[in-house]
């Protein structure tokens, strides 16, 4: 009988361990070499995984998770593309936010094709789309509800070490690239939001860098494009539903837990002083 997985098993990226440093310290160690631009929910965590099995580290939203602090930085990006706060990024701020990365996909990056595909001319890029209809309800189910959802809404806002970073940079995507200020605004929005990024993802790579992957057509086609030998192990399928529902739990729960930390730093010595006050009084 196979044994269950722990959670550290099942989430790596919620529990790896890094030793920070400062985007403006980096410098690139890799080639930039796949730019993944296709939207959320079409595929994009097993691409990740993908790519990272046939020896491209990926960046995805995912690698936030252990590294909180670039959250801010992303936001920058946004603040700059979207909101005209502060210097666009250019090659020399991408090289450095994506310094020990060989391949992107998902957000934050994906709201970046452009600036993207210009600062990396050389990269091959790759498109999954899927039915529309399908991808809608994925999307509305796994993105959608959890980031209007109360509990995530309030968590973010009691807990501005972990929770919170990561909330205000999805907002930022939120409210910039697919321009929506409410949970109805962005679910009305994201058809035609999906339709456009593809168009644009089509429309900016020449064809000849371009791959337009199936989910389901295995590892054949992708390693043909990107001239990588085959994996002898099956082409990985990951971030059903129920998965990421399990990631966002983990996190609310870290974010739960630093707030009632935080409140217990400040109310057990006042407990404690009570206590000791009625005791001697």
């Amino acid at each position: 009988m196979s044994r269950t997985l722990s959670m550290q098993e099942k989430h790596p990226e919620l529990y790896a361990q890094h030793t920070y440093v400062e985007p403006a310290k980096r410098k690139r160690t890799v080639k930039m070499e796949v730019l993944c631009l296709s939207y959320m929910r079409t595929g994009t965590a097993s691409m990740y995984a993908a790519l990272n099995m046939v020896g491209l580290p990926c960046f995805h939203s995912f690698s936030l998770y252990s590294r909180i602090q670039d959250c801010s930085t992303w936001s920058a990006a946004l603040d700059a593309k979207f909101f005209n706060r502060g210097p666009k990024f250019t090659k020399t701020e991408w090289d450095q936010l994506l310094s020990e990365y060989a391949a992107i996909t998902d957000v934050p990056a994906t709201a970046f094709a452009e600036e993207l595909v210009s600062a990396y001319p050389d990269a091959k890029v790759i498109l999954m789309e899927r039915d529309i209809d399908s991808w809608f309800t994925s999307f509305d189910n796994a993105i959608i509800k959890p980031i209007w959802n109360w509990t995530t809404q309030f968590i973010g806002s009691v807990d501005p070490w972990y929770v919170g970073p990561l909330k205000d940079l999805h907002m930022r995507w939120v409210r910039g690239w697919m321009e929506s200020h409410s949970e109805d605004e962005m679910r009305r929005k994201a058809k035609p939001h999906y339709r456009e990024h593809n168009a644009l993802v089509r429309r900016i790579t020449p064809n000849e860098k371009l791959l337009e992957y199936k989910m389901g057509s295995g590892w054949e086609p992708l390693c043909r494009f990107l001239g990588k030998p085959i994996p002898d192990v099956d082409f990985p399928r990951v971030n059903e539903t129920a998965a990421l529902q399990e990631k966002i739990s983990i996190i609310l729960q870290r974010g739960a837990f630093n707030f009632l930390k935080r409140i217990m730093l400040v109310v057990g010595p006042l407990l404690l002083a009570g206590l000791w006050a009625a005791k001697y009084r």
